[in-house]
């Protein structure tokens, strides 16, 4: 019983907030007589409301046999449903990928380790000349080679890559 009264208070505080409190405190807002945060307290007054309203209806759900008995001769039918629609859309997405031209998961993981391994040669050899001490010319002109050279390693990659997949279709 204390439950109900519970709800009875819940609703009328939510309707009267809703109602009553939220559009005065919004009139006053906006002609500036508003106390700090007036606004503010009521809304959060309607969300408390609400939210103890709604957390009572679903106990009172979840402990209804008759619900708890439908859910249940329910639920393999819905499990079966999502593994029809996961393999169907996992089917259809895979044949659009490859009509599409994208590549696969394996490749592109393939291509980001040889980015990985192309970026530390990239590194290392920044590290080798400036540890060299070259004059500033030859570095800019070899770290513009070194460059250009990773540049075409990830055209040829990708092309490469592309072919692969133009010969798997």
């Amino acid at each position: 019983m204390a439950e109900k009264a519970q709800n009875a208070r819940d609703l009328l505080t939510l309707y009267k907030t809703l109602l009553i409190e939220l559009p005065v405190a919004g009139a006053k807002s906006t002609l500036g007589v508003a106390k700090d945060n007036e606004l503010e307290q009521s809304a959060w007054k309607a969300y408390d409301a609400w939210i103890r309203i709604l957390s009572q209806s679903a106990s009172s759900l979840y402990q209804n046999p008759f619900f708890g008995d439908a859910f249940g001769r329910s639920l393999p039918g819905l499990l079966r449903t999502q593994q029809f629609s996961n393999a169907v859309s996992g089917a259809l997405f895979a044949a659009l990928r490859t009509m599409a031209g994208l590549p696969g998961m394996s490749e592109l993981q393939a291509v980001r380790s040889e980015l990985r391994d192309l970026r530390l040669q990239m590194r290392n050899l920044i590290a080798v000349l400036t540890e060299v001490g070259a004059v500033s010319e030859q570095a800019g002109a070899r770290r513009e080679e070194a460059e250009e050279e990773l540049i075409r390693a990830l055209d040829g990659r990708l092309q490469l890559t592309r072919r692969e997949k133009a010969k798997a279709a």
